[in-house]
């Protein structure tokens, strides 16, 4: 996963200087909200059958009968007896939706970037999709390198139909013109932001249009040693800062075990807004407008962490060594991403490996996360009623049933989903599911991730040894950063205007 996130940072500082030359696009961003656990591969594999991701490239499709029966499906993830279950696994319920008059066999293509062990669940969520509902065929394409992908396809016009984007980069490929308005597919589908937590909604609305349906939400997660935890007199994994320092510094004082092993490169970027947000600031103002991460609050984030380095970590650890730590056995807790729960928890570790939402460090509760949302792009032969009603039935269906999609890490969205008997019997997804209510997000405005670079460098720095001067290094930082903001501004001039 981190291996991939490397590459798609690099990949995207490249797509942002073609996009001037790309009559699509405006300029980029990195998505440093994550990728929900997904891991590039060398090839694209376009598959349905069951979502194998090895390194040749292979394409296929499944529930290839497209028979003439009217294709029915439940705004809430159930079908009508005449195209079998839409759903089961979680769905929420709901009015029937059907295809449109004289709409049948109706081909859709989706694109999404799990080109990692999350990928499998996916295909089998699309091989049910159409099992389901025989007028209707998805052919499922997971792309390697998968932002350039969206922007080559978008200057040919060879977008798909249905396409997942993170939600930090939905406002930024709505500028670009790149994604259509779905405010009318996601009256279709019945949903609303009733049924998802309100910052994750709210990633979708780009200038006053809704462009995107949340899948799940992937939050900072913090993975404990259960027998290093216990020895150290807890018995459950802590909530608060008292309990989380009373027992790093008691894991710490065991020979050779570190109590929190945290290090000078991703995620700590992650982890210092999540303390920021914790301690009552924030990295944006409210329209993302302005930087804000050079407050009183960011200095006690930064500060946190570094004291924490030295009373419960190594110095200068570089990426990855937190991971390579705990499943070694040697470190009490980590926090990283929720897309690490197949690799540090169960059959991956020889110890009782867990995960829990991360404790509350500062006056409130906040929890950096990102997000997969479902888009439909644009093309330049504008809007098909029959694609865009398939397009609603499949997005909802997906929604509805992402119980199968929390199984590669991610949690839920969708309220019902989440909260739902079957959701509960995954671990340790279920038990660190209650914290996705705390999460927040950028505000969406387009190309606000490129904001970013100079953070990472900042508590880089810090974390490093390179910066000694807090204050200081997070100034110049915000320095950096707005003058990205600003050349933004004469970037994105105007607002999307693909309907």
């Amino acid at each position: 996963m981190l291996t991939r996130l490397r590459r798609i940072f690099s990949i995207l500082a490249v797509v942002s200087m073609l996009s001037v030359m790309l009559a699509a696009c405006g300029g980029d961003a990195t998505p440093t909200t994550g990728t929900g656990g997904t891991t590039d591969q060398a090839t694209a594999t376009t598959a349905t059958t069951g979502g194998t991701t090895d390194a040749t490239a292979t394409t296929g499709t499944t529930g290839g009968t497209t028979d003439a029966t009217p294709t029915t499906a439940m705004a809430g993830g159930e079908a009508t007896a005449t195209t079998g279950t839409s759903g089961g696994t979680g769905g929420t319920g709901g009015a029937a939706m059907t295809l449109p008059a004289g709409c049948s066999n109706v081909e859709l293509s989706y694109w999404n970037p799990f080109t990692g062990p999350d990928g499998p669940h996916m295909g089998t969520l699309t091989d049910q999709f159409n099992a389901a509902n025989p007028n209707i065929k998805v052919t499922m394409t997971t792309q390697a390198d998968y932002y350039t992908q969206i922007q080559t396809a978008a200057a040919s016009d060879t977008l798909p139909d249905v396409a997942i984007i993170h939600a930090d980069q939905v406002a930024t490929w709505a500028y670009r013109n790149v994604l259509r308005p779905i405010d009318d597919i996601a009256t279709s589908m019945g949903l609303s932001g009733s049924d998802f937590p309100a910052a994750v909604w709210a990633a979708g609305n780009v200038a006053g249009k809704r462009y995107s349906i949340p899948l799940d939400i992937h939050p900072m997660t913090m993975f404990y040693n259960e027998d290093l935890l216990k020895a150290a007199g807890m018995t459950a994994p802590p909530a608060t800062r008292e309990d989380f320092e009373k027992a790093a510094a008691a894991i710490s004082s065991q020979s050779g075990k570190k109590g929190f092993l945290i290090t000078s490169g991703f995620p700590v970027q992650q982890i210092f807004q999540q303390l920021l947000h914790q301690y009552g600031g924030d990295a944006f103002n409210a329209d993302g407008t302005k930087i804000t991460w050079n407050s009183d609050a960011g200095v006690k984030a930064l500060t946190w962490m570094k004291d924490a380095q030295s009373k419960y970590s190594e110095p200068n650890l570089e990426v990855d060594a937190d991971l390579a730590g705990f499943k070694a056995g040697n470190a009490g807790m980590i926090w990283n991403g929720i897309w690490q729960v197949s690799n540090v928890t169960g059959e991956a570790v020889s110890f009782p490996g867990k995960g829990a939402p991360v404790p509350q460090i500062g006056d409130k509760m906040a929890v950096w996360a990102g997000s997969h949302q479902l888009t439909v792009p644009a093309h330049k032969s504008g809007a098909d009623k029959c694609k865009d009603s398939a397009a609603g039935i499949f997005i909802k269906y997906v929604v509805d049933n992402s119980v199968e999609w929390a199984k590669a890490g991610p949690i839920p969205a969708n309220n019902k989903v989440r909260n739902s008997d079957a959701m509960k019997a995954i671990q340790p997804q279920a038990a660190i599911a209650p914290s996705v209510e705390s999460a927040f997000f950028s505000p969406p405005v387009p190309g606000i991730t490129d904001a970013f670079a100079p953070l990472d460098d900042a508590v880089g720095s810090v974390m490093s040894g390179k910066a000694t001067d807090i204050k200081k290094a997070l100034d110049d930082a915000a320095s950096r950063a707005q003058q990205i903001l600003d050349e933004n501004k004469g970037k994105y001039t105007a607002p999307p205007t693909t309907k």
